[in-house]
């Protein structure tokens, strides 16, 4: 019981850090600057055929002059690939390295990997990488072993990423991040209400009207359901953030028939 209340803590602790910095985000403008990346090397060389679940990691080289993340997507054609790929740090302003990688459970073939530089959620810099990758979908046995440098890289960013939660927990909390956490927490069960109520009061076309959040919301909740099945830490990020969305349609919906019946009834 113990173990099971630390967890809860800490993946809710996890979900607030992530909401508080798609909020930062969505309020701050981020401050451009130079940034540049390059490639050292891959692991494994291009071309590969990889196995189920394989990484393929780029070790690349930053300079820059304000904190990024860097990013990584796959593509094969002019169509991205959907790919699992790795989380990062934040990197400090100044020269350093990063392993980004790209895996994949299924059979997939790509020839270019996009790498890009993010300050603030908005792109500085961006290298194309071209590859010849065939994803297989079965499991490599033995599995290959990585590269010395992937093993060292992997542990710097683990460490970049815990001091970074660790430094957001021990911040002073602003009251307008509690209130804007608290609403986007109570959005989804308020919007729930909300829309059995106007369903049941509103008729022809305003009922058609108030169904318009419904096909959205009800895809975001399957996905929801399955990342929980997954295990994910974070599994309702995606319905806390969509949810403030739909009700605020449902309550300026509310809105313009309130005052269309004050309207025809004068």
């Amino acid at each position: 019981m113990c173990h099971e209340a630390s967890t809860r803590r800490r993946s809710f602790a996890l979900l607030r850090w992530i909401l508080s910095l798609v909020l930062l985000a969505w309020l701050h403008e981020p401050a451009l600057g130079a940034v540049q990346l390059h490639v050292i090397e891959t692991d494994p060389p291009s071309p590969s055929s990889l196995g189920h679940w394989e990484e393929f990691h780029v070790h690349l080289g930053y300079e820059t002059d304000q904190a990024i993340h860097i990013y990584v997507e796959a593509f094969h054609g002019h169509s991205r690939v959907s790919s699992f790929t790795s989380a990062s740090p934040l990197y400090p302003a100044g020269r350093g390295e990063a392993d980004v990688w790209v895996a994949h459970d299924k059979p997939a073939q790509v020839d270019r990997i996009v790498a890009r530089a993010d300050a603030r959620n908005t792109r500085q810099a961006q290298i194309d990488i071209p590859v010849q990758l065939t994803w297989t979908g079965i499991r490599q046995t033995p599995p290959r072993q990585p590269a010395a440098w992937i093993e060292r890289l992997r542990a710097e960013n683990a460490s970049r990423l815990n001091a970074e939660l660790e430094a957001h927990r021990n911040r002073p909390e602003p009251w307008w991040e509690n209130v804007l956490f608290f609403l986007m927490m109570w959005a989804g069960p308020v919007y729930v209400i909300m829309q059995i109520r106007l369903l049941r009061r509103y008729r022809d076309g305003w009922r058609y009207a108030a169904l318009v959040p419904v096909i959205p919301m009800v895809g975001v909740l399957i996905y929801t359901v399955y990342a929980f099945q997954a295990g994910s830490n974070i599994f309702p990020l995606v319905l806390i953030l969509t949810s403030p969305f739909a009700l605020v349609y449902l309550l300026g919906l509310m809105t313009v028939h309130r005052v269309a019946l004050r309207t025809s009834s004068t």
